[in-house]
């Protein structure tokens, strides 16, 4: 279950559970969307279409063993290096919430919202959309239990107007508390 608050600002997203500590502010021109809607290498908490065709969704992969935002970027960096049409822009860390952060960047065919699958070796369309260059922006942070990652995708040719809101988001983020992963 996703609680949205609408405020006279925008709205604020927590999980469904309240000792999660997440916590999102988004202009109104972000709307929920089924947390299954675009495409994620985990398991989706929430997500959003947003202003000009562009998507958000926050997700949670399984943790990465000593995990460092500097092992997300590598392994991330690593896998897109070889997709065909990827452009990687960034690569780096970053503090964000107070926390170690990995900021990957990409240009890739797709169509705004999402990237375009590419397993048979060419972008393939989505949705019978034509092909657009496609700007994804991952956060990624290294916890004790999970792989917590926040992902923007937007036209490349919108990218300059919703840059601002990415960034004004990652701003008044806040993290809930690390656990500790389970041994079972």
């Amino acid at each position: 279950m996703l609680v949205v608050i609408s405020l006279a600002a925008g709205c604020r997203f927590s999980p469904s559970k309240p000792e999660s500590g997440l916590d999102l502010r988004l202009s109104a021109d972000w709307r929920p969307v089924d947390r299954s809607t675009w495409s994620t290498p985990g398991a989706p908490i929430a997500a959003w279409s947003g202003p000009e065709g562009s998507s958000f969704v926050v997700y949670r992969a399984l943790p990465i063993p000593r995990g460092t935002a500097e092992a997300i970027v590598a392994m991330t960096v690593n896998r897109l290096r070889n997709l065909p049409g990827f452009e990687i822009l960034a690569g780096r860390t970053e503090t964000i919430a107070g926390q170690p952060a990995a900021r990957i960047e990409v240009i890739a065919p797709g169509n705004g919202d999402d990237l375009a699958p590419s397993g048979v070796g060419a972008a393939v369309a989505l949705r019978n959309k034509p092909l657009t260059p496609t700007r994804e922006i991952t956060i990624g942070f290294a916890r004790q239990a999970e792989t917590l990652c926040f992902v923007w995708r937007t036209p490349e040719a919108a990218y300059g107007r919703i840059a601002p809101r990415i960034d004004s988001i990652l701003a008044g983020l806040t993290l809930p508390p690390d656990r500790k992963s389970s041994s079972y």
